[in-house]
């Protein structure tokens, strides 16, 4: 009977990697249920039985809401059923679950792991976002806004180091640069669209547009144009 493989499939390793180790905890403290809903016999003729949110948060330290979340993971594997009518009473499939974590090649397994890594990318990259915006001293709204941007510009572009210090001095450059908010605005905004790590190059088009587009041979602090982020960075 499958429920001999309980133990086995518990926190599975593989369940990890393919989607997170939220998602196999939860899905462990699910077998456990499940175990003893079949013990008691407590689940209806479609197999659906009623899930206790809080008792699972005590036992996991998952909220209500990273439950859902983590439903959301489990329903797309084709493992879990939720009733439309009550989202407290659900059904679970250890034989379909057993299934994907041993097949290979399934097309399930595949897209789960595609989108675990995605969002996992997604994650660390917004984390890092947040903590370079934290080094912004700028308090306008309309200009914190514009710095905001362009942090998440230089982030998503992934190529060079981009640290603190790095938002530290773009802005003191602006700043230093002028008083105007207007001009400040297109200081970063050129910056934005640019990719410009470097303040001094989106200032440079501002003070000789013209010298700029058309002398090869005017001079301009080194640029390297940034699509990374340090492996050193931390939040």
């Amino acid at each position: 009977m499958y429920l001999d493989l309980f133990d086995e499939l518990r926190l599975n390793k593989r369940l990890v990697k393919l989607t997170s180790f939220e998602v196999a905890a939860y899905w462990a403290e699910l077998q456990s249920i499940l175990k003893q809903v079949v013990k008691k016999n407590t689940a209806d003729e479609k197999g659906f039985f009623t899930l206790d949110r809080e008792y699972v948060e005590r036992e996991t330290t998952l909220t209500v809401n990273k439950q859902l979340k983590c439903e959301a993971k489990l329903i797309e594997l084709g493992v879990m059923a939720v009733d439309p009518e009550n989202p407290n009473r659900i059904a679970i499939g250890v034989n379909n679950m057993i299934e994907v974590i041993t097949d290979e090649d399934t097309k399930k397994l595949k897209k789960a792991s595609k989108s675990a890594k995605e969002e996992a990318k997604a994650a660390k990259l917004a984390g890092i976002k947040d903590s370079m915006k934290k080094a912004l001293l700028e308090t306008d709204i309309e200009l914190r806004a514009a710095y905001e941007r362009w942090v998440d510009g230089m982030v998503d572009a992934q190529n060079c180091k981009f640290t603190k210090a790095v938002v530290q001095l773009f802005e003191k450059t602006v700043t230093e640069y002028t008083t105007d908010k207007a001009t400040r605005l297109k200081v970063i905004e050129i910056a934005t669209i640019n990719s410009y790590r470097d303040a001094t190059w989106a200032i440079s088009r501002i003070s000789n547009p013209t010298s700029f587009r058309t002398s090869p041979a005017t001079k301009l602090p080194e640029q390297k144009i940034c699509t990374g982020v340090s492996d050193n960075v931390t939040f």
